[in-house]
Formats: structure tokens, C-alpha cells, sequence
């Protein structure tokens, strides 16, 4: 059997909004919201947050502590580093990546990929945005590769992009890969929606959003969508 594991990414430093990871939506921190979510996946083993050895991410780790999750912390540039050490540390056979700027990211969306991933001979498989036209609102899901493909690409890359943004490799070597882009289900199948939190102006669309659909850490994807889409078009 394979131990399944997800590797949450989280620093405070982040250049367009410096600490939105502690950063309210709703009544709960973003970082919050995504640690809960992940960690409701039925078909994971393991969930590591991944953060650095800067001090301004103590206060990361520490929030972590009131999850059920593995610390791992690593350098604050080279992301990449981090996952082979998170991987290595938390005994994962396959990793499965969660960008903490998706409060919405949905434990049932994992498991479907998961369960996906391992239904074929997959180098790497993903549904956590459109790729290969599979639809995907943009924010509920992940993507998924073996340890032994993360550690070869470690070794196989320097270039700071790959290095930083750990999967980048796999799409600009594509021919390589066997790549699997899950196919959304069809009520979130609205590749127009993006729901992640790059700005200080995203996050307070989305805290309006919470606040008028009364969205918790337990909603699932589907009546986010389908409030998402009220919202936006009333």
C-alpha cells in the first residue's frame, strides 16, 4: 500500500500580500481554513505543513500545533527542498501538494484525485486548476506525484522557477511524463472561478462572500460554487 501524504506550503513572506496566512477569513486564519480542509481527506495517511526556518513562520508552526499535522521546515526560497525534506520525514510514497492561498481547497476533491492518481500508471496527476481542459474552478483540489519523481527532479533541476514552484518541471518537460488532468465533476466545472488568495483585495471579496453564505471550514465544493455564482452575479 502507499502512504499518501499531503505537504501543505505556507510561509508568511509572501511578496504581493506579507502574511495573509494569519490573515482573517471569516472568524479563522487562512492558514486555518486550509489545515482543516486537507486534514478531513479520507485518503490520506499524513498531513505535513511545510514552512520555513524564518522566524516570522514560527508563528506558522505554531498554529499548526492545534492540528494533527507534521512541521517540516526548510529554506524559504527553494520550495522544492522543502517537499523532498517533508517527504523524506513523513515516509510518503506518493505526494500529494496544497497551496495554502486556497482557503477552499475541499478534502472530497483530494480524495478524488487520489484515488484517481492511483488508478493508472501516473507520473503526475492534478485538479486543482484548469489544465488540459478538465474544467476545474480554480481552488478546491491539488496535485499528486510519487516521492521517487519529486527526489529525481530535485536532482535533475536548478533553475529558481522549478525550484520555487516544485511541479513546474513536470509542465515544462511534459513529453516526458505520463500526466493525468482529472476531469471536474459537473457542478465544478466552471473554469472561470478562482478562488485563491493572491491579494489584500481577494481576501475581502471573500470575506463578504463568507459572511453573506455563512461558508464554513465543513462546506463542500459544490455549495461553494453554487453560492460563489449567486454572489458574483447578484
Amino acid at each position: 500500500m502507499s502512504r499518501v501524504v499531503a505537504v501543505v506550503q505556507a510561509r508568511m513572506g509572501s511578496s504581493r500580500f506579507p502574511g495573509k496566512m494569519l490573515a482573517k477569513l471569516g472568524d479563522q486564519e487562512l492558514l486555518s481554513w486550509v489545515l482543516s480542509r486537507v486534514c478531513d481527506a479520507k485518503e490520506l495517511d499524513q498531513v505535513v505543513l511545510a514552512t520555513s526556518t524564518s522566524r516570522d513562520d514560527d508563528r506558522l508552526a505554531e498554529l499548526a500545533s492545534n492540528f494533527e499535522v507534521l512541521v517540516v521546515r526548510g529554506s524559504q526560497d527553494d520550495v522544492l527542498d522543502r517537499f523532498t525534506q517533508a517527504a523524506k520525514e513523513s515516509k510518503a510514497d506518493l505526494v500529494v501538494r496544497v497551496c495554502a492561498d486556497n482557503p477552499f481547497v475541499a478534502a472530497e476533491e483530494i480524495d478524488r484525485l487520489v484515488v484517481a492518481h492511483k488508478s493508472g500508471s501516473f507520473d503526475y496527476s492534478c485538479n486543482h486548476q484548469q489544465r488540459l481542459d478538465n474544467r476545474y474552478a480554480d481552488g478546491f483540489g491539488a496535485e499528486i506525484l510519487s516521492t521517487s519523481l519529486l527526489n529525481e527532479i530535485s536532482k535533475l533541476t536548478t533553475l529558481t522557477s522549478h525550484r520555487e514552484h516544485v511541479t513546474s518541471y513536470v509542465w515544462d518537460n511534459s513529453a516526458k511524463f505520463k500526466i493525468q488532468a482529472v476531469m471536474a465533476p459537473p457542478e465544478l466545472a466552471f473554469p472561470e472561478i478562482k478562488l485563491d488568495i493572491d491579494t489584500p483585495e481577494d481576501l475581502q471579496k471573500l470575506n463578504e462572500f463568507v459572511d453573506k453564505y455563512a461558508i464554513t471550514t465543513t462546506s463542500s465544493a459544490a455549495k461553494i460554487v453554487q453560492a460563489f455564482n449567486e454572489f458574483t452575479n447578484s
